[in-house]
């Protein structure tokens, strides 16, 4: 295998991506990959390859935990990459995506109870409500952007909720919620608002605790009574708002996109609503807004997909070419809502393994919920611009392609 072989900046992977990593796929299991004035990573190509490169533990998320590491760790790249006030550098530290092995699992053992399918279907009625109350409005107003008058309110006032923000100060963090990931926001300011806010709703969920996550997160404890410190509840707030709001509120216009594009689909969704948890699933696979998954690093010289790998290399699962595996998936390229796999086949649209999205669940009620509102209990909504005008913002070569806007018309 050459060094390096590809650049995810070339015009074929943002012209047609689909067919640009279909001809990765198909010439080896791992490509060598190299960003601008970055480091070159092994780019993993293949539906089961990914889903095992994240679960091998000889694969690491942080660098430091590689014997004989020499450099920052990846919170450490992090931080300087998004030139973070120093005080904000814990909370990257204490992120649980950034975890391996024990100390992972002990974060994961203690948020996972904020998490449950029963605490994510609870919270059905409120999306429906925030929905039908965020649709009337724009309804009312006869047009606007989809994103800023529906699906970025609609998620971010879910998390808000699921956090435990009360409704009186919603309106603000969502605010702070939006500016701290924009590209020309204030991050230390947003960032900072958010963080005091947070360290606040602690110490009165401690005097008060409701049925939220923050209160869960501040009432767990493992078998050995360890609990989370504050440090770790800030980051695991910050990390939901990140994971939980921006992507699903990016996913949802994505999907209605989609439907479009495949009328005949949407004409069978209409006729049979009950497949809406299978469409929700198979548009996760082919509109999932989430491209590649975090770095892992080898922690001894191995083999991995029959390809050697030394120590310290780094290697990321393309989501978008696994999802996309015919390995995995008939006629990978047809969206079909009535797409009903096998077991043990999955899209990685929530990654897999031990770092496998806690939100997923809470995810597909949102997604369910917009797409029931938007297209089947309506059927008005059209897009008032053609897909040649839509414009996007790409945070990282390689990385997330948002929309920045989606004009339409109820």
């Amino acid at each position: 295998m050459s060094d390096p072989i590809v650049s995810l900046t070339n015009p074929e992977f943002t012209d047609d991506p689909i067919r640009a990593y279909a001809k990765l796929r198909e010439e080896a299991p791992l490509v060598r990959i190299g960003f601008p004035g970055g480091p070159r990573v092994w780019l993993v190509t293949r539906n089961e390859d990914v889903k095992a490169a994240l679960s091998d533990p000889r694969l690491v998320v942080d660098y430091s935990n590689v014997p004989g590491h020499q450099g920052p760790s990846v919170a450490d790249q992090m931080a300087a990459a998004l030139d973070l006030p120093d005080e904000f550098v814990p909370y990257v530290a204490a992120n649980m995506m950034l975890k391996d092995g024990k100390e992972h699992a002990r974060q994961r053992r203690l948020i996972t109870p904020a998490f449950t399918v029963r605490r994510m279907k609870a919270l059905r009625p409120r999306v429906e409500q925030i929905s039908a109350r965020l649709l009337d409005a724009l309804a009312e107003k006869g047009s606007g952007d989809l994103i800023e008058d529906y699906s970025s309110p609609l998620t971010g006032t879910v998390i808000c909720d699921l956090i435990g923000i009360d409704e009186a100060d919603q309106p603000q963090v969502r605010k702070w919620m939006n500016e701290y990931t924009a590209p020309d926001a204030d991050l230390a300011a947003s960032g900072q608002a958010m963080v005091d806010y947070i360290k606040d709703l602690i110490e009165r969920r401690r005097a008060e605790p409701r049925e939220d996550m923050v209160s869960a997160l501040v009432a767990a404890r493992d078998e050995n009574g360890d609990r989370l410190n504050e440090t770790e509840i800030v980051s695991v707030a910050l990390t939901t708002v990140n994971n939980g709001h921006h992507s699903t509120s990016h996913f949802i216009p994505t999907a209605v996109l989609t439907l479009f594009d495949n009328p005949d689909q949407l004409a069978l969704l209409r006729a049979k609503p009950e497949a809406l948890p299978h469409a929700i699933n198979e548009l996760m696979r082919i509109a999932n807004v989430v491209p590649t998954a975090g770095p892992r690093y080898a922690t001894e010289d191995m083999e991995f997909a029959g390809c050697p790998i030394r120590k310290g290399d780094a290697l990321t699962g393309s989501y978008l070419s696994a999802n996309y595996d015919p390995r995995v998936f008939a006629d990978p390229e047809t969206c079909d809502v009535e797409r009903v796999l096998e077991r043990g086949q999955t899209h990685l649209a929530y990654g897999a393994g031990s770092h496998f999205c806690p939100g997923a669940a809470l995810a597909g009620i949102e997604g369910e919920v917009a797409l029931d509102h938007l297209l089947l209990k309506r059927d008005t909504l059209e897009v008032t611009i053609g897909r040649e005008q839509l414009r996007y913002t790409e945070a990282t070569p390689g990385g997330a392609r948002l929309l920045d806007a989606l004009p339409v018309r109820l």
